[in-house]
């Protein structure tokens, strides 16, 4: 098994900092805040993120982002690099550090449940031409089986799932003794990243299922 040298170095007496050969050699330490985030609640997750420059003398300069999606994430995810643009600083100075908002997901809606993956790779050096790879972190987008949620709104019911879960289908019936399950035709409506279907308490018993065809 291969383990990474540690080198010490020395910056004024009595401080020392303990680098990896990887951020001292990109001087950028780059870490995500989670690195796993849930794709549940909108078609865009946004990932914190905390940036370092490492570099006793140098500026640092973020010039550009780049995404690469493993495997099944490449059909589902896509990336929105204007989340970058707009909130990460194009310069960071020497032990400078940046903790917010680093980039973005979006989230196809028909995305099966699951744990999807990515890599992010921050690009720049010591210009603002530069163009080398200076941190490629790994993320997660998890997409979980949607849950069912059924309320009482006014004199209505109404029955709610994620609205990220557009595959699944709304299914009803009266009696759990039989295998008579049978498909809401009615489109429902999307509030607050839910989709939502009303139901008149009148309809009787009434029992529900979400189904991916």
């Amino acid at each position: 098994m291969h383990t990474p040298r540690l080198s010490l170095l020395t910056v004024l007496p009595g401080l020392a900092l303990l680098l990896s050969p990887e951020s001292a050699r990109a001087d950028l330490a780059f870490e995500l805040t989670p690195a796993v985030e849930s794709g549940v609640v909108s078609n865009e997750i946004v990932f914190n993120g905390t940036l370092i420059n490492t570099s006793l003398t140098d500026n640092l300069f973020l010039n550009n982002i780049q995404f690469s999606f493993i495997d099944a994430a490449a059909g589902y995810l896509a990336a929105d690099t204007n989340v970058f643009f707009a909130n990460v600083p194009g310069i960071l100075t020497p032990f400078e550090t940046y903790s917010d908002v680093v980039f973005a997901i979006a989230l196809n809606p028909a995305t099966p449940p699951g744990q999807y993956f990515g890599i992010v790779t921050i690009q720049g050096g010591t210009n603002i031409f530069a163009s080398t790879d200076l941190a490629s972190p790994i993320f997660e987008v998890s997409v979980p089986v949607p849950a069912l949620s059924i309320a009482l709104s006014g004199t209505n019911v109404v029955v709610s799932w994620a609205w990220s879960s557009s595959d699944f289908v709304l299914q009803q019936n009266s009696d759990l003794t039989t295998t008579n399950w049978i498909t809401v035709t009615n489109s429902p409506a999307v509030t607050n990243w839910q989709n939502q279907w009303l139901v008149s308490p009148d309809a009787g018993n009434n029992f529900y299922r979400l189904l991916r065809p």
